[in-house]
């Protein structure tokens, strides 16, 4: 396993860039424009490199530097900065400069925090864009010893603030729980088949006494209480291990009294898609062990509120664990379900299983959510390709009518630009809902409506409002399609959105 961040075991808050600690500095080198303010010993020493070389602005550059620990200066540009660029730059500056100081040899590498104005969280993002850097997948970790570093400095100024200390905090609180989020999502389909998700939850959780997990693996009751789920999972079920999981963890604040706010999310957890009897063709399979992304975040957001043990939420979270297997059990279009909603659904397209894995944990939590204070539902899925090809690499937001009252998604994609996750707020319309009832007589919905050719992953959210109890209820729902920003092979996961869930929550310290 990977050493684990620990705040003063292997990571330290260092105010001398000479200390013989390291054995070389990491600095994010800024736009001369935007006049970003220098350590002092070295800012002369870049003035003359900046001379010497202008290629410094364009990639990651290692310097002998006399003035910095170990004698060596990395320097790790962001590039040009415009109106149109956010946070991300930082980050992706603070990896790369970190990826070239681990080439270069560093085992105890000392990173320089800037404070820059531009960016308010730009310290935290900094910070856990370095710690990226030293992410190995779980894989790779359990064969062999890959501890890369020895200690981790961060210097921000020359005396130790509490603000600081605090930023630090947040941010090994936040990486520990994406390398969870990351171990799971990345995991190939045997070490991460339903079963094996579930061994790992527990030993995760296993020292979090705020946290309780409630494991379902029953066949026949998975049947009975989860029909749409049941009914991905049938060509899987001849496989212990692939057969499907439902998995619900609850973090409870120490201090009940003060909670405000509960939060119910539903994660896709599919471990591999096929696509079943509609069988994935042309090489399109590759890649689909990664349909476990939202599951992997929904685990991964519990772990930091475990960690970070906000007070005033209550949070369930719910693993919906399966595997869309082809065979002779296979589920097939024109089959009719009746799911837990009691709302008849015609399959259409086995390859669209990701909504009928969800679908009754939704409807289970929008029973739920009646009882429970500020209650807000979101389902996180790397469910359709339309949202990527609509959004690039960005989460696509939707709001049900009581979520859009609140301007919700709207207020996510504010968190993402200041922690570095791209958000696209997409509207859910009358039709998105419309085009999902049924078309033959007597079925109440379809699984996918064949003959829509645009808004799939609107009328996607329109499918889980309508199965899932919603269309009527006041309750706040927010869907959440990472088709696009799970990450797909060879980039690792991305195990968003933890951050930006985080971020509006106000889970951080």
């Amino acid at each position: 396993m990977a050493q684990e961040f620990k705040l003063y075991e292997n990571i330290f808050i260092e105010t001398n860039l000479q200390s013989p600690d390291y054995d070389g500095v990491i600095l994010i080198l800024y736009p001369q424009e935007m006049n970003i303010r220098q350590p002092r010993h070295i800012a002369s020493f870049i003035d003359k490199i900046s001379l010497l070389d202008k290629h410094i602005h364009k990639i990651p550059t290692v310097w002998h530097c006399d003035y910095v620990s170990g004698g060596r200066l990395v320097m790790s540009p962001t590039g040009k900065i415009t109106p149109y660029h956010d946070v991300t730059v930082v980050k992706d500056a603070a990896k790369k400069g970190m990826l070239r100081a681990l080439d270069a040899g560093m085992k105890k590498p000392l990173l320089i925090v800037e404070n820059v104005v531009d960016f308010p969280d730009g310290q935290l993002v900094c910070i856990l864009g370095a710690l990226e850097a030293f992410y190995v997948a779980l894989q790779i970790r359990e064969r062999q010893d890959t501890r890369n570093f020895i200690r981790i400095g961060l210097h921000a100024e020359e005396k130790q603030k509490e603000a600081f200390e605090r930023i630090v905090r947040n941010a090994i609180a936040l990486e520990r729980s994406r390398i969870f989020a990351r171990d799971i999502a990345g995991g190939d389909p045997e070490r991460m088949a339903p079963a094996k998700i579930v061994e790992y939850v527990k030993a995760s959780f296993s020292h979090d006494s705020n946290i309780s997990i409630n494991v379902i693996d029953d066949e026949k009751y998975i049947l009975e209480n989860y029909p749409l789920l049941a009914a991905v999972s049938r060509a899987a079920n001849n496989v212990e291990r692939h057969k499907a999981r439902v998995v619900e963890i609850e973090y409870n604040s120490s201090n009940p009294s003060r909670v405000t706010e509960t939060l119910l999310l539903v994660g896709k957890g599919v471990t591999y898609d096929t696509g079943g009897a509609d069988i994935k063709i042309t090489g399109k399979m590759a890649g689909m062990s990664r349909d476990k992304s939202g599951a992997a975040s929904v685990a991964g957001f519990l772990k930091a509120c475990a960690i970070l043990k906000p007070p005033h939420l209550k949070v369930i979270g719910v693993l919906c664990l399966t595997r869309n297997s082809v065979g002779e059990e296979s589920y097939v279009a024109d089959e009719l379900l009746e799911s837990r909603s009691g709302k008849l659904v015609r399959v259409t397209n086995t390859d669209a299983e990701g909504r009928f894995a969800m679908a009754d944990s939704v409807f289970k939590l929008a029973e739920l959510a009646g009882k429970e204070l500020n209650p807000h539902i979101y389902t996180i899925a790397t469910l359709t390709g339309h949202a990527r090809a609509c959004y690039g690499n960005h989460t696509a937001a939707m709001d049900n009518h009581s979520a859009k009252a609140t301007n919700h998604s709207s207020r996510l994609q504010f968190s993402g630009v200041r922690i570095g996750e791209g958000f696209e707020v997409s509207t859910v319309r009358a039709e998105d809902l419309a085009v999902n009832a049924g078309k033959c007589k007597g079925d109440d919905l379809v699984q996918v409506c064949s003959d829509a050719k645009y808004r799939n992953h609107q009328l996607a959210a329109g499918f889980l409002i309508k199965v899932g109890g919603l269309e009527d209820k006041n309750i706040k729902y927010t869907h959440l399609d990472i088709a696009g920003s799970a990450g797909m092979p060879p980039e690792e996961p991305t195990a968003v959105p933890i951050l930006s869930l985080c971020h509006l929550h106000k889970v951080l310290l």
